[in-house]
């Protein structure tokens, strides 16, 4: 599909060639960062396409990947450049952990066909490909329900923020997540607060077949931890909102 650019002011025509100077940064970390503001700008980075295309050409192979999501998030062309991500996920040696997952959940809903692959992500090595994973999913949503055994299962993984990640994911999967439902209650006896409270946050947005977990929710309304508290209370007016 044909995409037009949108006008650039002034500022943001200095910021684009700024970026694109630092795309031949010698630390790849300025290379990385410039590649990922071009792709949040959109298409208004047009100019940067040509720099991006050479970087392309990267001897970093993790540089590479950011010149090319930079490019599919510019032009639009998702499909053309999404199997190359997605290859990436398996090269552990060349690109950095969990870079190839968070460049995915860089495209959204848009990703649906890299779920498989980020489901077995879940177990990779890495923490940080692990909970990227978790995120990448978490960012495709409804679509991603196939994950949702893979992501029971990541609940119980030895890193926090895989844990967290997978609740989240749940989540935003939504009703179609309502196998995780006994798994997230579980997860409501996490250590860390963050994973319980994405647990209580999960069981709100799955909604009505979640409402199993409404006593353990009522026993945990009066928490100490304010944030986590709040989470707990919203999940308990939703689930109490779907009771019959």
């Amino acid at each position: 599909m044909a995409h037009t650019a949108e006008p650039a002011d002034a500022s943001t025509e200095g910021r684009i060639q700024t970026l694109i100077h630092a795309l031949a940064d010698s630390h790849v970390s300025v290379r990385w960062n410039a590649a990922r503001e071009l792709a949040r700008l959109g298409t208004v980075s047009e100019p940067a396409l040509s720099a991006l295309a050479e970087l392309l050409k990267d001897r970093d192979a993790t540089s590479a990947l950011w010149a090319r999501f930079a490019i599919a998030r510019i032009t639009g062309d998702t499909g053309k450049h999404l199997p190359v991500l997605i290859e990436a996920l398996a090269d552990k040696k060349r690109v950095w952990p969990g870079m190839a997952a968070f460049a995915i959940a860089g495209f959204g809903p848009d990703a649906r066909a890299a779920v498989p692959f980020l489901a077995r992500e879940l177990t990779a090595e890495h923490p940080d490909s692990r909970w990227s994973a978790a995120g990448a999913l978490a960012s495709i949503g409804p679509d991603a329900r196939c994950a949702v055994p893979d992501l029971v299962d990541a609940l119980q993984d030895v890193d926090e923020k895989v844990r967290w990640y997978a609740a989240w994911a749940l989540g935003s999967i939504g009703r179609d997540a309502g196998y995780a439902v006994p798994a997230l209650i579980e997860s409501l006896n996490d250590v860390d607060d963050d994973v319980l409270a994405y647990s209580a946050r999960a069981l709100g947005q799955i909604g009505a077949p979640a409402r199993i977990a409404i006593p353990r929710l009522q026993a945990l309304r009066d928490i100490d931890n304010p944030s986590v508290r709040a989470e707990i209370r919203t999940a308990l007016a939703i689930l109490s909102s779907n009771a019959p």
